[in-house]
């Protein structure tokens, strides 16, 4: 089963205000927008987990999620993966609350790695997938809607939880499904 662990973004106003900026991106042809209520910072991807692993990530994200606090993280700033050439993805960053969110993930990646799942081989990088190009004449159109738009802001995130979600791939897009949710215990 493919996987992954995330920050989901729920509701309120700041679910409201990433709204108000992916109506902007509407009119970008050739850009896919993500679904409002897929709207996540994964922390862990799984491209496939075993059946008799499941278990084992639900017990890795219970301790990782006992370990940190709730906290709050400001969405700011849009950029583009690739950096150079034509994007095929496009993002908000992390302002306020970043380093909270970076410690978090720190803590899921050591606490995977000890229950026997294989290290991420990038480092984690802060941000939330607002749309993907479907071309590189959309991705240059994202481009260009990051650079037009430095002050984007996306409101303010209250992160209280982790999601272990499955994510079954369709035509349409991927299906996201929660499997379990970890509260954030730490003092």
């Amino acid at each position: 089963m493919r996987a992954f662990l995330a920050v989901p973004i729920g509701g309120g106003e700041t679910l409201r205000r990433l709204r108000e900026g992916l109506g902007r991106l509407e009119g970008i042809r050739g850009l896919r927008p993500v679904p409002p209520h897929q709207l996540h910072f994964t922390l862990k991807f799984f491209e496939e987990v075993p059946a008799d692993g499941v278990a084992a990530a639900k017990e890795a994200a219970a301790r990782a999620a006992a370990s940190a606090a709730p906290f709050s993280l400001e969405l700011a700033g849009l950029g583009v993966f690739p950096p150079r050439g034509p994007a095929r993805v496009l993002w908000v960053g992390c302002a306020g609350g970043s380093g909270a969110l970076v410690s978090l993930a720190s803590a899921v990646e050591r606490e995977f790695t000890l229950a026997g799942f294989p290290p991420e081989a990038r480092p984690f990088s802060p941000h939330l997938t607002l749309a993907r190009a479907k071309d590189p004449g959309a991705g240059r159109r994202a481009s260009d809607f990051a650079t037009g738009n430095p002050d984007f802001e996306g409101g303010v995130l209250s992160v209280t939880e982790l999601v272990l979600f499955g994510s079954v791939l369709g035509p349409s897009g991927a299906i996201h499904t929660p499997l379990s949710r970890f509260p954030l215990a730490g003092s």
